[in-house]
């Protein structure tokens, strides 16, 4: 009886003082984190915040942008964390782990190995790599510099406006689309793509005399598939969604990727280039294959529907 007693009061106090040490970790973690760079910013000088959250649920995530106000941000990646032990928090990346490394107010990012070391230039253009030794800062961080977007562009026509804003962090972007002038509904569209934003464009594409505005994307990586979103104005009222018929066999063969979509006139075009395998490789055919698409009244919306295919 007595051995009964004492056991589940031992066991009660270590899981207090777990819970206690995973709460003390965690907020060992949460600040904001900066290069070098931050101190002279208001010099030109690009730097790099990491933001590590925390939500109600307790999870830890990490929010990294670089210096936006002047360029496209040269680095930009949102990421959930794991801790891993009492100065580590890990996460990972196409079969990559990521190590987050706290000591003191010094943070480390690095991988845990050569080629998850070369995975953390993926989220920054020009060079330019994660693996870094960033500071922490008691201040509040100068946001001035730091866009909540990465592109903003507002598109006309016909008395309507779309405001479109996309927020690249990688391996995924933010979409934001807003109308104004609809007489009903003006409400925001927001989608989660994955890839990077291309552009924007807008046209009368079934001459209903309402605009229709796309958006187009692509996937990371070396094949960089193109998609795209679409909106349509229904007789200046409000707008839906344009359904996009996924490649059929037939029009998909040959294609690793590298494709673009562009407005002519009342019709969408998609080219890509073809390739054919050679052995175990693909060898470019030196043919571009280009499909032509046409907008209609479908079931429950309007829809792009293949009109003509033709290579050259």
């Amino acid at each position: 009886m007595g051995c009964s007693n004492s056991t589940p009061t031992s066991n009660k106090s270590e899981e207090g003082g777990i819970e206690n040490t995973i709460e003390q970790t965690s907020e060992n973690f949460i600040g904001d984190f900066v290069t070098e760079e931050y101190k002279n910013r208001e010099d030109g000088y690009d730097w790099t915040v990491v933001r590590i959250l925390q939500n109600e649920l307790g999870e830890l995530s990490a929010e990294i942008s670089s210096r936006s106000d002047l360029k496209r941000p040269s680095c930009r990646w949102a990421t959930q964390l794991d801790p891993l032990d009492e100065q580590t928090l890990v996460t990972s990346f196409m079969d990559e782990t990521i190590l987050f490394k706290i000591k003191g107010d010094s943070l480390w990012i690095e991988g845990d190995s050569p080629e998850a070391d070369e995975m953390l230039h993926f989220f920054c253009n020009g060079g330019a790599s994660l693996k870094n030794i960033y500071t922490r800062i008691y201040e509040p961080l100068d946001e001035s510099q730091i866009k909540n977007f990465t592109f903003d562009q507002t598109l006309s026509l016909q008395g309507i406006d779309f405001e479109i804003k996309a927020t690249e962090q990688n391996p995924y972007t933010i979409l934001e689309i807003t109308p104004r002038g609809l007489e009903i509904d003006n409400s925001k569209v927001k989608h989660q793509i994955d890839g990077g934003y291309i552009k924007s464009e807008i046209e009368d594409l079934n001459s209903d005399g309402w605009p229709e505005v796309l958006v187009y994307f692509n996937t990371y990586g070396l094949e960089m598939k193109a998609s795209l979103i679409g909106y349509s104005v229904n007789n200046g009222k409000s707008m839906s969604r344009i359904s996009m018929p996924e490649l059929t066999e037939e029009q998909k063969e040959g294609f690793r990727g590298m494709d673009e979509f562009a407005i002519v006139e009342t019709s969408l075009i998609r080219r890509f280039p073809t390739y054919q395998l050679d052995g175990e490789n693909w060898a470019p055919t030196g043919k571009t294959r280009q499909i032509q698409y046409k907008l209609r009244n479908g079931e429950a919306s309007r829809e792009f529907y293949v009109v003509n295919v033709s290579e050259y």
